[in-house]
């Protein structure tokens, strides 16, 4: 089945798309516009704020996706930026230049600590949108960790994205 042809189909079926389908889209599609329509998802007004997304996200997570995310939120960060969010767990794991989280460290925050350095990211840096959408983009078993809103508000921005 051609990709347009399965992505109507999901839409046609938002409230039970099949699960076949939404893999099928999240490994065949081209990763930039898959990633542009998880970015405007995650900007739009009719989903959850970025902050319960990637709790979300990370509390289904495996281990290495959990370090993975995080030293994708953490990386534009400066120096100290973390000592006073999540309880300063991340503090050191700013920018690029420092430690990487590893999967033991990811395994001991909570989603509650990640929803805070999602808010503090989203706060201190304009372009985080489009990095966690390409996040995704890369990663597509997590795209269907997105929650049936976001996913078909994600797959919607992407059937039009392809149409351009």
């Amino acid at each position: 089945m051609a990709l347009l042809d399965t992505l109507q189909q999901i839409l046609a079926n938002a409230t039970n798309p099949d699960p076949k389908h939404v893999d099928q889209i999240s490994r065949e599609a081209p990763k930039d516009q898959l990633g542009a329509g998880v970015a405007d998802a995650l900007r739009s007004d009719q989903t959850p704020d970025l902050g319960d997304t990637l709790a979300g996200l990370f509390e289904k997570a495996s281990p290495q996706d959990r370090a993975d995310i995080l030293n994708m939120l953490t990386e534009k960060f400066g120096a100290g930026a973390l000592a006073g969010v999540a309880g300063g767990a991340l503090a050191g794991h700013e920018g690029p230049s420092t430690p990487m989280v590893d999967a033991t460290k990811a395994g001991q925050l909570t989603p509650a600590q990640v929803r805070d350095v999602a808010v503090a990211a989203e706060q201190g840096e304009p372009g985080i949108m489009d990095r966690i959408g390409n996040f995704y983009a890369e990663h597509p078993d997590l795209v269907k960790t997105l929650g049936a809103g976001a996913l078909m508000v994600a797959l919607a921005r992407f059937k039009n994205n392809m149409g351009r």
